[in-house]
């Protein structure tokens, strides 16, 4: 009975504290808790014991003397539980990561004095997410109890058959139900005017399962994020790129579940300026060099003619090796508006031009792919939208 108290206080002390970490469920608006299993096992009125099963995001299998309690034995007890840690470390309170993908089982250590017939209780199960199945199971008699419907298995103990009690009889299986898991249903990419819309729809998400909406413009070999949302529980959900770069850009929605598991959707496909009149008008009409670059970076403006052909005055420059280069034609009177983004569409950098000529400094971005975009500042035309690159 010293041993229930003791645990009793343990766990009051756990739910009362910051341990749930990875979405705490609240028992009431001050106090969070972590998802809960508590087993006992009972003899008689007089003679019981129970242990506590606790699920953290940041915690271990092992044993970690930070989070877990370790087993300690009755006087003349007549009957003993506990858990046991990865590491095979006997405990009475064990705090546990919640699984991913496949099941997490945990080892149960049935003692008993003398032979006779016991009971195993369930009496908490609480705030475990409904997507994981519970079960008791009896390897002995190979039988099962699913805990979330169940609270009472029954069995006997047999002093002179070891195989009916210690560690090697009952365990907690604890696993996902894949028809409760989180599903997308769909996921479309539709290219409206300059930008890209992207709508998906779920079922089963929970209020922590995260959606990362994802664009690649070098053929899937690398996906960058766009932005993040967190479920509503709604089941649909939209995002738009305002910024999509000429070329291929491929898009796709990274799904994290409440437990860390993560998931991808299929990769969709949208082209911008396909064809050589949007070619010439995004990135024909502006040159960034050099590209890529550690430091400075120039932008040459070229003035094209009418058809959108680049103008006569483009060359090449040597300068250590051949660059093509867009040479800086009469500007005359006109003013540009220059802005860098970032992948997620953030202005990082701006300036104004007055001549067909700018220079900026990009040493202090992190490395990665940006956009340039030019506008002309009397009729906001868009002169030239181009990439490049930071190392």
């Amino acid at each position: 009975m010293v041993h229930h108290i003791l645990l009793t206080m343990f766990v009051a002390m756990i739910c009362l504290s910051t341990l749930a970490s990875s979405a705490p469920v609240k028992r009431n608006n001050n106090n969070p808790s972590i998802p809960l299993l508590r087993l006992k096992l009972v003899k008689d009125a007089f003679n019981n014991d129970d242990i506590a099963i606790g699920f953290d995001a940041d915690a271990t299998t092992a044993y970690n003397n930070q989070l877990d309690s370790k087993y300690m034995e009755g006087i003349n007890a007549e009957e003993g539980l506990s858990s046991l840690s990865s590491d095979n470390i006997r405990l009475s309170v064990n705090i546990v990561p919640l699984p991913r993908q496949g099941p997490l089982t945990i080892r149960l250590d049935v003692e008993a004095a003398n032979s006779g017939a016991f009971t195993l209780e369930r009496t908490e199960l609480d705030s475990i997410p409904p997507v994981y199945d519970v079960w008791l199971i009896d390897q002995f008699a190979k039988d099962s109890l699913d805990l979330r419907t169940g609270t009472m298995y029954a069995f006997n103990v047999d002093k002179n058959n070891t195989k009916t009690f210690g560690d090697n009889r009952f365990m907690v299986v604890i696993r996902q139900n894949p028809a409760l898991s989180i599903h997308l249903l769909s996921f479309d990419a539709i290219k409206a005017s300059n930008t890209t819309q992207l709508t998906w729809k779920t079922e089963n998400e929970e209020t922590t399962t995260v959606f990362t909406a994802e664009r690649s413009i070098d053929d899937g070999a690398t996906f960058f994020k766009l932005d993040t949302l967190t479920s509503n529980n709604t089941g649909s959900y939209s995002y738009t790129d305002k910024t999509p770069l000429d070329g291929t850009d491929l898009y796709r929605i990274k799904i994290t579940d409440m437990n860390g598991a993560i998931s991808y959707s299929n990769v969709l496909s949208i082209n911008f300026g396909s064809t050589v009149t949007e070619t010439n008008t995004s990135t024909g009409n502006i040159s960034i060099y050099p590209n890529p670059s550690t430091g400075v970076i120039n932008l040459a403006i070229s003035q094209n003619s009418n058809n959108g052909s680049p103008s006569n005055s483009q060359k090449k420059v040597t300068a250590g090796k051949t660059q093509l280069i867009a040479a800086i034609s009469s500007a005359g009177n006109a003013s540009y508006d220059i802005k860098i983004f970032n992948i997620n569409g953030s202005i990082l950098k701006e300036g104004v031009s007055s001549s067909a000529s700018w220079q900026t400094n990009v040493s202090s971005l992190s490395p990665g792919t940006y956009i340039m975009q030019v506008t002309n500042n009397s009729d906001h035309a868009l002169v030239g939208k181009s990439t490049f690159i930071k190392l």
